[in-house]
């Protein structure tokens, strides 16, 4: 029975991260009608009324640290979300998918700011693995680097200080309240900033349009991260880790297979690159360090 719920649990998780990496196909659709704000505004306002209704007993014994450390960490997300949507614009999905997972090796160096434990052989074995990967898919023939790529790889910084801050808070705070002020924040932020800069129609916009968001809702935001909590809780850190790295690859697959680039050679090269950098970063974490698990709510 342990086992079965095992397997259940890393199904459910494979799921969800199939989910995210589809998502950056879907939402690069959706950002050739809707500005990146727009998007972000409607997806993170409406997860958080999600949230909020499922949980909103939990909220009535909110505590001034859940305050502070969503408060704290929406901030990076928020940053990460806005850098990374405006960046996809400008890039394809894969390599936006591919450079935002690299978040992952970049951890354990900032949370040496906090807990000036040293990273490891493997963690930095596995940094300059995976920047030799994003240098392969980033920089052209010319040695220049893109726009869309430069706010990603911004994006990524974000939410490697989104982790690690999680991490930090998460001793003290409830993780619930903290995951619902953190997506109300972004989508107050956004879809205020959205309101602010012209008027909003909700017409102007296709049914098409809109399950692309409501995808986005419910399956990579809302839905993701109540689905993430359960399933870990009958599954190793380890697995969820190297689940949640799959992200990456689902997003090249699908954006090869919808047709929004062709996969070459080097582009290949530098994917697989950043993933092993990514891979020996999970599976070797530094002594006294449990393998790095993304928030759910701190990706597509």
């Amino acid at each position: 029975m342990v086992l079965k719920k095992s397997l259940v649990a890393d199904g459910a998780l494979l799921l969800v991260t199939l989910c995210w990496g589809l998502n950056f196909v879907v939402e690069k659709h959706v950002l050739s009608t809707m500005t990146p704000i727009m998007y972000l505004g409607f997806r993170f306002f409406l997860s958080a009324v999600i949230m909020i209704g499922i949980f909103h007993k939990r909220l009535k014994s909110i505590t001034r640290e859940d305050i502070e450390a969503g408060l704290v960490i929406g901030l990076f997300m928020l940053s990460g979300f806005l850098t990374q949507t405006v960046g996809l614009v400008y890039t394809t999905p894969a390599k936006s998918g591919f450079i935002t997972g690299s978040n992952v090796v970049m951890v354990p160096f900032f949370a040496y700011m906090l807990s000036k434990r040293f990273p490891g052989v493997s963690q930095i074995l596995g940094a300059i693995v995976t920047f030799c990967g994003l240098g392969l898919i980033s920089i052209s023939d010319n040695l220049t680097i893109s726009y869309g790529d430069m706010l990603t790889l911004l994006c990524a910084v974000c939410f490697a200080l989104q982790i690690t801050f999680t991490e930090y808070y998460m001793k003290k705070a409830d993780p619930i309240n903290v995951a619902i002020i953190q997506i109300a924040l972004t989508g107050i932020v956004t879809l205020g900033a959205a309101v602010l800069l012209g008027p909003i129609s909700l017409k102007v916009y296709s049914s098409e349009i809109w399950a692309a968001i409501l995808f986005g809702v419910i399956f990579c935001t809302a839905g993701a991260f109540i689905v993430q909590n359960i399933a870990q809780r009958y599954t190793s850190s380890t697995h969820a880790a190297v689940i949640l790295c799959t992200e990456s690859v689902f997003a090249g697959l699908f954006s090869f297979l919808l047709g929004q680039e062709p996969l070459t050679f080097k582009a290949i090269s530098g994917f697989v690159l950043i993933l092993a950098g990514v891979l020996i970063t999970e599976l070797m974490p530094y002594k006294g360090q449990e393998p790095i698990k993304e928030s759910a709510d701190a990706v597509l």
